[in-house]
């Protein structure tokens, strides 16, 4: 086996970061607590954006959406972004990326409701053929189009055939919520498990190697296989933060949404009875448990090649769900924490074990913190991101930054927002615009309460203000860097 550290990144779509049964009971994620005991799980990790393509982008250059272009849902990755797989390479590792990427756009051109040819949207780049740096690559993406769905074809023509048609949609079902007669090995969680399975038991070289197992789950509609909805069957669910009432005296785009619908990225607002959003978050929660066991299975396929001591693991989500809290689904212009904050457990060689820290971290930090814990000392250039290596240590680091930001951009469509998150406070600025927000989470944690125009607040909005400001500033493109004089 190679000396260098092999690397399992795992990601899931629009998974909150209370949503891991370590933190929430009502959860069953007993694989995924079992990691969070190995490691050390960040409880103040926030994305790079409330929808999928900027923060999958950020996590895999360690860049920020205003900087590596991909902006927003719909927008493509610059194909001259060095990604991860770019930089472990340079190093002499092989990669593997199995699921959803979504660094390209699953639509064609000209906003229509036409998904993208495969060979299109998978292609690779022009400077080396590869998928954005990766060696091997298995894509499948929410809309099933692809390699997935033609082995499902292949080994049971009628369910593929019922995929196309409706996703097995049930005859109770309500909106985007359902409990599927799909097989679960038919199922896209156990395909993104095999696959994964696969690399690892061919990986048959000295090399190391770094492998992507990205689940398309739990990101809407709600629909896990019929066994995995029966463990909920009976669960006490929490019910969601505040109501729809929270949009009554909030910035203009909320209501805005309530009347005309849709941002890119989806969120809605909904004024569904309690016992729909019981179901919907039993299902939601039933398609993690579905993806945990699928995670212990690959584990399980590490240690069975003998490659798990060695082993650094990352485990991670591109964004959150908001889960009907303050009377909103989905994803989309908001900074609530059910949707900013994810999920985040380091663990392998040189991280502390069974540690839990309030450290803030960042989707762009992923890379230079693998990148520090392998050994690699000097950052590549254009890395925006901070190494966690520190505090995932326990070297006497307690923090490397003061905030976190989350960015949502669509000025196409009239909106551009961004958000600077403390330990205590909450701002969130939109371009052009005289409202905001700002919430003290020490005494308002549901966040119901904006604070931005209480003068009891001016003298810490002002803080803020020149705090966010002074990260915008240092948070410019670094590239391309200076080889001379003049």
């Amino acid at each position: 086996m190679s000396k260098k550290k092999h690397i399992w990144l795992i990601t899931t779509d629009q998974m909150r970061g209370d949503a891991l049964g370590c933190e929430n009971p009502a959860v069953i994620t007993p694989h995924l607590d079992a990691l969070a005991e190995e490691g050390t799980v960040f409880k103040r990790a926030y994305c790079a954006s409330p929808v999928c393509t900027p923060s999958r982008a950020s996590i895999f250059t360690g860049r920020y959406p205003h900087v590596h272009g991909a902006w927003n849902i719909g927008v493509s990755l610059n194909e001259e972004e060095l990604t991860l797989c770019d930089h472990l390479k340079s190093f002499g590792y092989r990669t593997a990326g199995v699921g959803k990427m979504h660094f390209r756009q699953q639509l064609k051109t000209g906003f229509v409701h036409e998904a993208e040819e495969v060979s299109v949207r998978d292609r690779g780049r022009e400077r080396d053929g590869t998928y954005f740096g990766f060696d091997e690559h298995h894509i499948t993406e929410d809309n099933m189009m692809g390699e997935y769905l033609d082995d499902v074809a292949e080994r049971a023509p009628e369910a593929a055939a019922r995929l196309k048609k409706d996703l097995y949609r049930s005859e109770d079902a309500a909106g985007d919520v359902w409990e599927s007669e799909l097989a679960p090995e038919l199922h896209q969680t156990r395909w993104i498990a095999d696959r994964s399975i696969r690399v690892i038991e061919e990986h048959r070289s000295d090399e190391p190697l770094f492998l992507w197992s990205s689940f398309v789950d739990p990101h809407h509609p709600f629909n896990p296989p019929q066994a995995y909805a029966k463990l909920y069957e009976h669960a006490d669910i929490p019910g969601p933060t505040g109501d729809d009432s929270d949009i009554e005296g909030r910035p203009e785009h909320l209501r805005l949404q309530k009347r005309k619908g849709y941002w890119p990225g989806g969120g809605e607002a909904h004024s569904r009875d309690s016992d729909h959003m019981t179901r919907l978050v039993r299902n939601y929660y039933a398609m993690i448990t579905f993806i945990d066991e699928e995670i212990g299975r690959i584990r399980n396929a590490w240690k069975e090649k003998g490659m798990d001591d060695e082993l650094l693991i990352v485990f991670t989500s591109d964004h959150g769900e908001l889960l009907g809290d303050h009377g909103l689904l989905y994803k989309g212009p908001w900074f609530y924490e059910g949707l900013t904050r994810i999920p985040m457990i380091l663990r392998g060689p040189g991280i502390r074990k069974g540690a839990v820290t309030d450290a803030l971290m960042e989707h762009v930090d992923i890379v230079p913190t693998l990148l520090e814990l392998i050994g690699i000392k000097t950052m590549p250039a254009g890395i925006q991101g901070m190494s966690q290596r520190s505090v995932a240590s326990g070297d006497g680091v307690r923090r490397v930054r003061e905030s976190a930001m989350t960015s949502y951009d669509a000025h196409d469509r009239g909106i551009h927002a961004k958000c600077l998150r403390t330990d205590r406070y909450k701002l969130v600025i939109f371009a052009d615009e005289a409202y905001g927000e700002l919430f003290d989470l020490e005494s308002d944690p549901g966040e119901r309460v904006n604070r931005f125009l209480d003068p009891v607040y001016r003298e810490i909005k002002q803080q803020l203000m020149e705090m966010f400001i002074q990260r915008l500033m240092r948070d410019q493109d670094p590239l391309p860097v200076r080889q001379a004089f003049w």
